[in-house]
């Protein structure tokens, strides 16, 4: 590894600082190109999923989304690579492990990430060329599609609005939460930047226009406003060398003013707002109450992270004692706080969800003197130290899901580097945290509640009401405003939009010449690893009657000790109770401990206890079509497996699952969380409604997440009082059934000390108490329904599918290239592209479920036929070796992600329980890389079968789905 020199300039770029950082061990470098001003950070270390990003600071200065349409827009081509989409190729050919990217409220940041060398050489060299030098200049096209444009295919036609982003941003403003978050930073930053949306207004973004467009580009885009970030295990010099030499070297300093300004303290305000609701839906109940705060700035780490720890300790578990205060106040069903410190002023809210519009001033009184009273008497000792434990816990796990670690320091560093900080600030925490602890004693958090909240001189109440109204009148008058336009226009001029319209559609149907292909870099073959990475070992014993599996993987000292149960002995009617029970254990009081103690308790000892109902593919071994399982898992440091046992055995076998207050207080906040599930992901309750038709499978996981459960949830919400013992009847019963011997296994991921240290306190977990039961195994069984449920969204998700195993079809990992070469060239053109949704994928599993879906899709009907016509499209699918390999390798790169510690004990599970061997992963490898055309074509009959079954399903606009009523078996409103 070169190590640079503080002093040194390399190759333009001037070292201007070095430090250590003992959080993630590594040596970070902050640099300046002394030519054209652009900062650079670098964060070396030993990681080899390396990950590069070059960031703007874009503020916006309106809510026509521009930032979120450049963002779109520069990714479609560029000067040295002129290809329709660079971003889809490298997705369809790359060994990436992250390429995107974001548009936030004030930076527009462009990462990519990548273990293989190469590979990430050529991301960097795209994505360089395609922020400096788009082709947005030359083709107007480009803003068009990515951005919005008027679509006129005949004189006589309905003149409407079409774009990716304005339909994107059309489907983000149809949730209340986009509303909400939108409204409120309009009521605290009135005299700022923070006050536009980012991302767009769908009333707003046809005000933009395509010169706008470019000086946006011009201005903003500049290496003198530019931010970039190398991390990982990088050849530092040589990437210094190819931004200076092919980019920055070219640029001099601009003086362009990009900076943003504070916004003074307003005192306390008030703003009403609406959001959409269907005409049939209650109006009662629907009203969002939100406090909001703005606290300091977000250059400052301590005050940053002990209002994070705040926020959670007074909001984030029904104990919480702020949380607890609004939940027993009847005023509304659900109550979450959320800290945003993503820009300059960081903001902190907290959002009663469910009530009503009257209910205003008794909200903000109660939160005041729920504030006050916890001033007054001190806040739990225990309490405190839980949270502060939990967020240390969570910082030390560094567990980011699917995204890299670099890219989600990257994140961190613009949290202050941003705003003219310094770049390091968000890695920091051990010092901070040893500061935030010394304080303890001294009232901290007391005080903080005091001064930031209590005495706040900048504050907010937001009322975001519901409407039947809303949605139709900015429909209505977006059409007068078409209407007009169109009225407005001569002969001439009509034509010219029509002849602009088939101009786009040309451009979007034509496809790149091979020329231009073949100049952007790939890899080939040979770069590509053969064979499958080793398993995690997975070792399994029987302890005191009962299997134990122990996945080895280095966890950092911190076991994940995971309990399964099967559930396939509940009746199929219990099954939705299933999700009731993994929201209430951990939620109540148990026989030693009062829930607010529970709390505290899993706070200091754990890193978190977790239920879940998961579901696991079929067993060859015993021709069991599906597991369905219920688990509960602890995370825990190295030394404090016993207590965490403890706990958990205390949580499963004493829980007061009869407290009916409690319980009631959980059933509305699940009913609450699940219409707002509803509300903004359309695409997977279709999904998983369309899966239940014909796969048992499929069925008995809608009853668990999908609109059934909804139904479920919300019809106890609606009748606990009558019923409500019964529902905790309910619970022990299935508890009754549910944890026995015969019905256990355990798995344990770490270090073999760590499954020592587990074995030795296995007998905390009660295991020897469990009765031993013998229960018949049941299978829920799917229906057949073609349904459209309508909702307040003004785009579809739209949703067709079938099992190919029902078809006579058998998986093969040549499937899996089908599955790329299909989402991200047929579906991509023709749905994306042409049909102007934010997204379009087939998905393909191994168990047989194959679906084509759309995301926030202006279309209905069409997006079907366009489903219907995919075996054409495989029918005459030719790809030259290059174009074939690139398939290949993209498909491996999904294959090859990084995991987390935790995340491969995950799949470790998985792979054991559905009896995946190491062999079958190879002979998959094997046949995606032995993957050509004519293997492609061969799938045209799986895909006219599929589609021939014509089961579908579509949550969308209610307008759009009454006017196409009769695809339908049955419509209805999604939520009542």
């Amino acid at each position: 590894m070169s190590r640079l020199i503080t002093g040194n300039t390399y190759y333009g770029f001037q070292v201007v600082n070095e430090e250590f950082i003992r959080e993630n061990e590594s040596n970070i470098f902050t640099l300046e190109h002394l030519k054209s001003g652009a900062r650079l950070l670098f964060v070396q270390n030993q990681d080899d999923n390396k990950v590069f990003s070059v960031s703007f600071r874009t503020p916006p200065e309106d809510s026509t989304g521009v930032f979120h349409i450049l963002e779109h827009s520069v990714l479609c081509g560029s000067e040295k690579y002129p290809v329709k989409e660079p971003f889809v190729e490298l997705l369809k050919g790359s060994m990436q492990t992250f390429l995107n990217a974001f548009t936030f409220g004030d930076k527009t940041m462009y990462p990519v990430a990548s273990r293989n060398d190469q590979d990430f050489s050529n991301l960097v060299e795209v994505y360089l060329d395609s922020v400096f030098q788009p082709n947005i200049y030359k083709q107007q096209e480009i803003f068009e599609q990515e951005g919005w444009h008027y679509e006129l295919q005949h004189p006589e036609d309905e003149l409407i609005y079409k774009g990716v982003v304005y339909n994107e941003m059309k489907g983000s403003y149809s949730s209340p939460t986009t509303v909400l978050m939108d409204r409120i930073k309009k009521s605290l930053y009135p005299d700022t930047i923070y006050r536009h949306s980012s991302g767009g207004d769908p009333q707003e973004i046809p005000a933009l226009t395509y010169e706008q467009f470019l000086k946006a580009h011009s201005n903003y885009y500049h290496p003198s406003n530019s931010y970039f970030y190398l991390y990982g295990d990088v050849n530092i010099e040589e990437k210094l060398q190819f931004i200076d030499k092919e980019y920055l070297g070219s640029y001099e300093r601009n003086s362009f003013d990009t900076s943003i300004a504070l916004q003074p303290p307003i005192g306390m305000t008030e703003l009403v707002a609406d959001y959409p609701i269907l005409e049939a839906e209650t109006a009662t109940d629907k009203t969002y109450l939100s406090l909001n705060y703005v606290i300091g700035t977000s250059t400052d780490r301590e005050l940053n992270l002990a209002l994070d720890i705040l926020k959670s300790m007074l909001m984030d578990s029904n104990a919480a004692p702020l949380k607890q205060a609004l939940l027993e106040s009847g005023l509304g069903k659900d109550a979450f706080a959320f800290y945003s410190d993503s820009m300059v002023q960081p903001l902190l809210g907290i959002t009663l969800t469910h009530s009503n519009a009257s209910s205003k001033d008794a909200f903000v009184e109660l939160v005041k003197t729920t504030l006050k009273r916890l001033v007054e008497d001190g806040l739990d000792e225990k309490l405190v130290l839980a949270a502060v434990n939990s967020k240390e816990f969570e910082l030390r796990e560094a567990d980011f899901n699917q995204y890299p670690k670099g890219l989600t320091y990257n994140i961190e560093v613009m949290k202050s580097w941003l705003y003219d900080g310094q770049p390091t600030t968000h890695m920091r925490y051990e010092e901070v945290l040893k500061a935030i602890r010394e304080k303890l004693a001294d009232r901290y958090f007391e005080r903080l509640i005091e001064d930031y909240l209590l005495n706040s001189d900048h504050c907010s109440v937001v009322v975001l009401n519901p409407s039947k109204t809303i949605a139709a009148e900015k429909e209505a008058s977006t059409q007068h405003q078409l209407s007009e336009y169109k009225a407005s226009l001569q002969p001439d001029q009509l034509e010219q939009l029509v002849q602009s319209t088939q101009h786009l559609l040309a451009r979007q149907s034509r496809a790149d010449a091979a020329e231009d292909l073949q100049k952007l870099p790939s890899l080939s073959l040979q770069d590509i690893n053969r064979s499958v990475e080793p398993q995690v070992p997975t070792h399994e014993q029987i302890h005191k009657g009962i299997k134990v599996i122990h996945h080895e993987v280095a966890t950092h000292k911190i076991a994940y000790c995971k309990l399964y149960w099967d559930t396939d002995v509940v009746a199929p009617e219990r099954i939705p109770y299933l999700v009731l029970l993994a929201e209430v254990l951990g939620q109540m009081e148990t026989a030693s401990y009062s829930i607010e103690q529970l709390t505290s308790e899993i706070g200091i000892k754990t890193g978190g206890v977790y239920f879940r109902n998961e579901l696991f593919g079929a067993v060859k071994s015993t021709g069991a079509s599906y597991q369905p399982k219920f688990s509960a898992l602890v995370k825990v440091m190295a030394g404090h497996i016993g207590e965490s046992l403890d706990l958990l055995r205390e949580i499963l076998y004493t829980s007061a699952l009869d407290n009916l207050t409690k319980l009631q207080e959980i059933v509305r906040r699940e009913a609450s969380q699940m219409e707002s599930i509803l509300n903004q992901r359309g695409n997977e309750i279709a999904a998983s409604r369309l899966m239940s038709y014909f796969s048992d499978m499929g069925a008995y996981q809608e009853q668990q997440g999908g609109v059934t459960y909804y139904r479920f949830i919300r019809e106890l919400a609606e009748t606990f009082d009558q019923q409500g013992a019964q529902v905790a009847d309910t619970l022990k019963d299935i508890c009754g059934d549910l944890f026995n011997k015969n019905n256990l296994i355990i798995s344990v991921t770490g270090t073999p000390d760590l499954y020592e240290e587990f074995i030795a306190n296995a007998a905390k977990l009660g295991i020897q108490d469990l009765p031993v039961v013998n229960r018949p195994k049941i299978t829920a069984q799917g229906h057949a329904d073609n349904e459209g449920f309508m909702s307040s969204s003004q785009v579809q998700y739209v949703v067709k599918g079938y099992d190919f195993t029902k078809l006579g079809f058998t998986y093969s990992g040549k499937m899996q290239v089908l599955k790329k070469i299909m989402s991200l060239t047929y579906l991509w053109n023709a749905v994306r592209v042409k049909g102007g949704a934010y997204g379009g994928n087939l998905v393909l599993r191994r168990d047989g479920m194959i679906l084509f879906t759309s995301y926030r899709d202006p279309n209905l009907q069409e997006t079907l036929e366009v489903y219907d016509q995919a075996y054409r499209f495989v029918e005459g699918y030719e790809a030259d070796p290059d174009e074939m390999t690139k398939a290949v390798i993209g498909t491996l790169s999904m294959l090859d992600q990084p995991l987390s510690p935790s995340a491969q004990g995950r799949r470790a599970d998985r792979h054991y329980f559905e009896q995946v061997t190491e062999a079958e992963l190879q002979q998959e490898r094997d046949e995606i890389l032995s993957t050509t055309p004519e293997d492609i074509r061969q799938y045209t009959d799986l895909l006219r079968a599929v589609t021939e079954q014509n089961y579908f399903t579509v949550v969308g606009n209610a307008s759009k789905l009454k006017s196409t009523k009769t695809l339908f078996r049955s419509l209805e409103e999604l939520v009542k």
